[in-house]
């Protein structure tokens, strides 16, 4: 009893420390380091970080993953692909909106990270917006929206994504495929939420310019390259059959984000020489940022189980499926919103939860889904989120300005996830 009483002090003050605006990594080191001390076991924990370190069911998809999205950078097919989506909505007001919204969420689909999304489109969508009489406010809401609210998702080297592949056994393609309608659920209510009250609003700025021309010589070739892993992953394999070494999940991730970085570098000849720097930079990035977050989380959750408060919860839990579900959703939606982070969030909870879903008559992909969908809607209200950050830099308005343009409707994608997960919906 005492045991279990002190690893929610600790479990309490990491949140605490991350609340005081400390690093999230540093935070959870610190509290994991107590919570192995305590269980008398501190050798175990720089086991799991060199496992953790070197692991390639995560290390492998998610530093490719980012070195591609480098890659896409340096060659502008990230550009092209934006300006494809955007390009129509210039003739059609009433679709800037939604479409807005969409074009952000596909290029999150490809270029994992949210604050690079909201950089890529916003410098293209935003003046598109202003220039049509939407408030700055609005607009930077909606490049928020659609950069961070979940398009992450559908990449199979999404963080969330790997781990929850890690954790179940199963391969990062057939967790989309759960992923899809749960996300899409949390998603289409935000967005049509955002539609209508922006519709009744009485915000909005005097039209004092004509509507912008895109004026973008755009590359169609370019334009389907941040696409390539996607069909690379899940089309080629339905119509060819593979070697035997792409049963290995990441070294069939691995080997789509490299062929498709080849067909970026031809694509503009003049940065071939440029691509490995790119890619090296992007993975590095990817480690520093993110893999970083995946070994700190880890350890941290592994300290809880060490005391025994894992085994004391799905005690707790048993035959309480709907509390497991409710904790599910509120507990990462919280920590994100608090954090800033949703990727530390979500497997902080996944680490947690997933592994003892079956025990309580819970499908772990389903937990594990609801986990990632509502961390990545709690960071999209996080005023100190770097999406949410770079959106208000490019509307220029104040962080908190976006989060309340958005919370609303977050919290119709948060409230819909919760009915459909206690009605057995999903």
């Amino acid at each position: 009893m005492v045991s279990t009483i002190v690893t929610l002090i600790i479990i309490v003050t990491a949140v605490v420390l991350m609340f005081k605006r400390f690093d999230v990594r540093l935070s959870l080191f610190i509290c994991a380091v107590a919570l192995f001390l305590m269980a008398g076991k501190l050798p175990q924990m720089f086991v799991i970080i060199t496992q953790q370190m070197t692991n390639e069911k995560t290390v492998v998809p998610i530093c490719t993953a980012m070195g591609f999205a480098y890659v896409l950078k340096l060659t502008e097919c990230d550009r092209h692909l934006t300006h494809v989506l955007i390009a129509p909505l210039q003739y059609a007001k009433w679709l800037l909106i939604p479409g807005g919204i969409i074009a952000a969420y596909i290029v999150n689909m490809a270029i994992v990270s949210q604050s690079s999304t909201a950089a890529i489109v916003g410098t293209v969508l935003l003046p598109l917006l202003l220039a049509v009489g939407i408030a700055p406010t609005i607009a930077g809401a909606l490049l928020l929206l659609g950069s961070s609210m979940g398009g992450e998702l559908f990449n199979p080297g999404a963080v969330e994504v790997v781990k929850l592949a890690e954790l179940t056994g199963k391969s990062p393609t057939s967790i989309l495929a759960e992923v899809l309608p749960i996300n899409l659920l949390a998603s289409v209510m935000g967005l049509m939420v955002f539609w209508i009250l922006v519709s009744i609003a009485s915000e909005k700025r005097t039209k004092t310019e004509e509507k912008p021309e895109i004026n973008f010589a755009i590359n169609y070739i370019k334009a389907l390259v941040p696409l390539l892993p996607m069909i690379l992953l899940f089309v080629v394999p339905v119509v060819v059959k593979l070697p035997t070494e792409f049963a290995n999940n990441s070294v069939a991730i691995a080997a789509a984000m490299l062929i498709a970085i080849v067909a970026a570098g031809l694509t503009t000849p003049k940065a071939l020489h440029h691509l490995p720097t790119a890619f090296f930079e992007g993975a590095g990035y990817a480690y520093a940022n993110i893999i970083s977050l995946v070994i700190t989380a880890t350890i941290f959750t592994e300290g809880i189980k060490a005391n025994g408060l894992i085994e004391t919860l799905t005690n707790a839990l048993a035959n309480r499926a709907i509390l497991a579900k409710f904790a599910s959703l509120i507990l990462p939606f919280t920590l994100a919103g608090i954090t800033g982070s949703g990727s530390a969030s979500a497997i902080a909870v996944m680490n947690v939860l997933v592994p003892i879903a079956a025990k309580i008559n819970l499908e772990p992909v389903k937990v594990g889904t609801l986990v990632s969908v509502a961390a990545q809607l709690g960071r999209t209200m996080s005023p100190v989120a770097a999406v949410v950050i770079m959106s208000s830099t490019i509307a220029q308005q104040p962080p908190i300005s976006l989060v309340k343009c958005v919370a609303l409707p977050l919290l119709a994608g948060l409230g819909v996830l919760l009915i459909a997960a206690l009605c057995n919906w999903i």
